[in-house]
């Protein structure tokens, strides 16, 4: 009777043990997954313990079992109840912690066309596969793993998945290692490279989700020391050389099993299995996602919905987390975007939140437009005889609009055009088969929108008067557009829509003109008014209604345009005196701060 006993008793620790290794759970009650394993724990041992104590002879009493299984239950039951949102509202709601207001103009910084994202994660898949489709010994062996987030190399904007085993026997016919991993450009989708070595050597990817036994990235990572602190968030990153490692967000519950908070990371090297533990503060600056998505789409959604505590009856000032979160990046910082709405306001936003991805510090920009997913239903609408399906957008600053940035695909994921449109008045679109004859669009359809204000944040404005040294006409889906360059200065190029003036076709060189437009950081100077000063007969019965009934972007009210003359204001800062000019310089160098 000793010996089943003892067999059955080595058996139930050995199913324990492998339980333990397939599940890999925290070991500490801390933690829910640890809470419940442990607590399986105490019941087989409970188990096993009334049984011991039971005779030869006597009928297996259940009672200490019976009383292990209901503590455990109401411990479990009891800790989810005192963990919850119902006691702890206050800390629910305070957890994203201070937000601040700021502007979208000041604040989030134009970008060159050729930055701005237009490979989503789906896509990047499809291009990786095929990649590693070229490679047919390579193909057969191993897969391409799973994309995390987007991330920045040495400023480049890309997608980065390790090469995977595809199963048991060819893990064991390659266990030293994968040879490998894909980068994807997130802004060029024929910048597609299958990297093998770095810096001359040879890669082998060693610990990796799909690897067996002492090499499974999560059961190493736990050897290391980990086995009773949280993890979450298995993200493959490289360092600005190129170098591939894993790096696991390590986190915190703030209550009981509930409301986690990241703590730091632990980075792990994929090929040597080296691990070291960072806090959120001193992680490498090459780390870009140390906050996981899943906590930070918890508490933006506690934050809008526990503004009044647990019991909100009529949902007052209550906010909701709009359908879409994405990864953008500003001014070489990470961040998670998403937008908040009234709740019970399906289509409409009050603004949207960028939450930093490694201190998680929040900036939300007050604006009254439209939801994510009400603009991707507007772009779809565009093109609605195609059947294109749109992509997650992004929000862009586009001579001071906020401007939504999405592409269009076909059913087979191939981006097949792009939009821009506006996150206040989501009825100006522009469409275009490339990001210039979108942008082009979309300021062609804002110049067009007469008295309706479209700049709701401060812009700067030009007049420029200049004798035009090159002109060219360019048909793009229809419409013409002319660019040209003033006074011999090749580093502008101005470009104006047809819609703007009836002068423009009969523009040539050497004719002086007079231009007023929005100031860009970067790319093509889009003009919003035009008039070829040479040109003297009247204009035409249309050109006329068209100036009575429209007003320039620049002079319309409604728009916060600042008018800046560059001449005037030189002289007026020549004839200040020093005092003047070291005044101001002071004030300015105090608002910046």
């Amino acid at each position: 009777m000793k010996v089943g006993k003892l067999v059955v008793s080595v058996i139930a620790a050995v199913v324990m043990f492998f339980l333990y290794q397939l599940w890999l759970p925290t070991l500490s009650i801390a933690y829910v997954d640890g809470a419940l394993f442990i607590g399986l724990c105490v019941i087989v041992a409970c188990v096993l313990i009334g049984w011991w104590i039971t005779g030869e002879y006597d009928e297996y009493n259940p009672v200490i079992p019976l009383i292990s299984v209901a503590i455990v239950f109401v411990v479990l039951l009891g800790g989810a109840f005192v963990g919850s949102h119902a006691l702890n509202s206050s800390t629910a709601y305070s957890q994203i912690g201070d937000i601040e207001e700021m502007s979208f103009v000041k604040d989030v910084v134009e970008i060159d066309n050729s930055q701005i994202p237009t490979v989503d994660i789906e896509l990047a898949a499809k291009l990786a596969d095929k990649k590693l489709g070229e490679d047919i010994g390579l193909g057969s062996q191993m897969e391409v793993g799973e994309f995390t987030n987007k991330q920045s190399v040495n400023g480049k904007l890309v997608y980065v998945a390790p090469l995977e085993h595809t199963g048991l026997f060819k893990w064991m016919s390659n266990s030293d290692g994968t040879t490998g991993y894909v980068v994807v450009s997130a802004t060029n989708s024929n910048d597609v490279k299958l990297v093998r070595e770095v810096d001359g050597k040879p890669i082998k990817l060693k610990y990796l989700d799909s690897a067996y036994f002492s090499s499974d990235l999560k059961r190493h990572i736990r050897s290391k020391g980990y086995r009773s602190v949280g993890l979450t968030e298995y993200s493959f990153e490289l360092d600005d050389n190129g170098y591939p490692y894993y790096v696991v967000t390590t986190y915190t519950n703030k209550t009981i099993w509930g409301h986690p908070e990241a703590s730091g990371v632990v980075v792990c090297d994929a090929q040597t299995g080296d691990c070291e533990w960072y806090s959120v503060n001193d992680a490498p600056e090459w780390v870009d996602i140390i906050q996981p998505e899943s906590f930070i789409q918890d508490q933006l959604e506690n934050y809008g919905r526990y503004v009044h505590g647990w019991w909100n009856p009529s949902d007052k000032d209550e906010l909701s987390v709009t359908e879409h979160m994405t990864t953008v990046y500003n001014d070489g910082d990470c961040y998670y975007y998403t937008g908040m709405s009234s709740v019970g306001n399906d289509d409409g936003t009050v603004g949207f939140v960028m939450v930093n991805t490694r201190d998680k510090s929040v900036v939300m920009y007050r604006m009254v437009g439209v939801t994510e997913a009400g603009a991707m239903r507007s772009a779809e609408g565009e093109v609605q005889d195609m059947g294109y399906s749109a992509t997650c957008p992004i929000p862009l600053n586009v001579s001071g609009i906020p401007t939504y940035f999405l592409t269009l695909k076909d059913n087979e994921g191939l981006v097949k055009s792009y939009a821009m449109i506006n996150i206040e008045d989501y009825s100006i679109v522009g469409m275009g088969t490339s990001i210039a004859e979108a942008k082009r669009s979309y300021t062609n359809r804002m110049t067009s929108k007469g008295n309706s204000s479209v700049f709701t944040e401060e812009a700067y404005g030009y007049t420029k008067e200049g004798v035009v040294t090159r002109i060219t006409a360019n048909i793009e889906s229809g419409n013409s557009y002319y660019y040209m360059i003033l006074d011999n200065d090749k580093t502008k190029l101005y470009m104006a829509s047809y819609m703007i003036s009836e002068e423009l076709p009969v523009t040539r060189e050497g004719d002086k003109v007079k231009v007023s437009y929005i100031d860009e950081s970067n790319g093509t100077i889009s003009i919003v008014t035009f008039d070829n000063l040479e040109l003297s007969q009247e204009i035409s019965d249309e050109q006329q209604r068209k100036n009575e009934e429209s007003t320039s972007i620049i002079e319309d009210s409604g728009n916060k345009v600042i008018e800046v003359n560059p001449e005037e204001n030189a002289e007026i800062w020549n004839n200040l005196s020093e005092e003047e000019k070291a005044k101001i310089l002071n004030d300015l160098s105090d608002d910046e701060k």
